[in-house]
């Protein structure tokens, strides 16, 4: 197989199947519209590592922990090579929302029984004395959770594997095509930047420009987070979650939020937008940000490109031509695609902890190998299951016109 690929964006998914890829020998040309990797979806100054259990333990629990866990030791791999990774693992703190919440955390611990180096309960006393500040509930407590920096762990990711990695950085990609067996990336006049017989979209909710793959569901979600400047010895010296999030100081600035907006295209700071973050702050640590005015906050704001179900989209891309939506529906393994193009987005707010596993699912279904996943949570993943969910609804829709007449 001529391992060569394209991989089109160079954030936390561009960065992650390109190093996993190149790891195993492959040529990657990646292509980002910015001059520098990190600097869209994956710009922001600081981001949260941790789970997300559920009482049910259902696919999004699943996945998360799967890819926690994962993305610990890609980062301490990193880290040990010597990769400019900038992290720390503080530990998270995820707050109840409300009493019955809390009853909702403390049942999950007890039935699911994690070793408590991975997750337990802590009361409010404790929670209180971890934030280093009075808090309303108890929640669940991460030890080996924490804070990364998005942007470095995407240079961490290229810088790892660097001579098999050719970026093309401020330069933007029109169109693509496939001719002779090879995908093929043009800019908007037309001119060739890249081919390759593997073409792999990593570039947010721009995935969808392309008549490919037009037919994906994502979406941008506007997100902004605020900026508080900060001593390196205040609390919280910890990550705190609760309806929103709270880092700690990191090189002087505390990062806080974040809104969340789907179909917003705003690409600037708003004060409103930092009142909602300072009231989001205010139900996490009571009363700490009462002497903050919004109007005087710096921040950032990104668009982080997300699926109607909030799970990632990573794999093969069907052929939307070829699937009739008035069929059956077939198993997923059955649905025609598009040979050598691939999808890798949609992390929402989870890039931090779904990335490297999602790179290394996307560089074993590349590479043929046996996934790191069971066969269900791939399938969870799977960016073909949009078709099916399609064609499905219009079925049964058909089936109740049916009946209603």
């Amino acid at each position: 197989m001529n391992r060569r690929a394209i991989v089109i964006g160079a954030g936390l998914a561009g960065s992650s199947a390109a190093e996993r890829l190149a790891a195993r020998g492959w040529k990657i040309t990646l292509i980002d519209a910015a001059d520098a990797p990190g600097q869209g979806a994956s710009g922001n100054l600081a981001g949260v590592l941790r789970p997300l259990p559920s009482l049910d333990d259902n696919r999004l629990a699943q996945l998360t922990r799967a890819s926690f866990e994962h993305a610990r030791r890609h980062f301490a791999a990193l880290t040990a090579a010597g990769q400019p990774l900038r992290w720390a693992q503080t530990g998270v703190l995820h707050l109840a929302r409300d009493d019955s919440h809390e009853a909702t955390q403390r049942r999950v611990v007890e039935r699911q029984q994690p070793a408590p180096g991975e997750l337990r309960f802590v009361e409010r006393d404790e929670a209180s004395e971890l934030a280093g500040w009075p808090v309303a509930n108890g929640g669940w407590w991460f030890p080996g959770g924490g804070w990364v920096d998005p942007a470095s762990l995407c240079r961490a990711n290229l810088a790892r594997h660097a001579a098999q990695i050719t970026p093309r950085y401020a330069c933007q990609v029109a169109q693509i095509d496939r001719h002779a067996g090879l995908w093929r990336a043009h800019d908007g006049a037309g001119a060739l930047i890249a081919e390759a017989p593997v073409l792999i979209l990593a570039n947010a909710a721009a995935g969808r420009h392309f008549a490919a793959t037009a037919h994906l569901p994502l979406r941008a979600a506007r997100g902004q987070v605020s900026h508080l400047v900060a001593d390196a010895a205040s609390v919280p010296q910890i990550v705190v979650c609760r309806l929103g999030y709270v880092t700690p100081a990191i090189d002087g600035l505390r990062s806080t939020g974040a809104t969340f907006s789907i179909g917003d295209g705003d690409a600037t700071l708003r004060a409103a937008d930092h009142a909602e973050n300072l009231a989001k702050l205010d139900f996490i640590l009571p009363g700490y940000g009462s002497h903050i005015a919004a109007a005087e906050l710096a921040g950032r704001v990104g668009f982080r490109p997300l699926s109607p179900d909030r799970l990632p989209m990573i794999g093969a891309v069907a052929d939307a031509t070829a699937v009739d939506p008035d069929r059956p529906a077939r198993p997923l393994a059955e649905m025609p695609r598009l040979a050598g193009l691939y999808v890798i987005n949609g992390f929402g707010a989870r890039g931090i902890v779904w990335s490297a596993l999602a790179g290394e699912l996307l560089a074993c279904l590349v590479a043929g190998e046996t996934p790191p996943l069971a066969d269900d949570l791939v399938n969870a993943v799977d960016p073909g299951r949009f078709l099916l969910r399609g064609r499905n609804r219009r079925v049964r829709g058909a089936a109740r016109s049916l009946i209603d007449g």
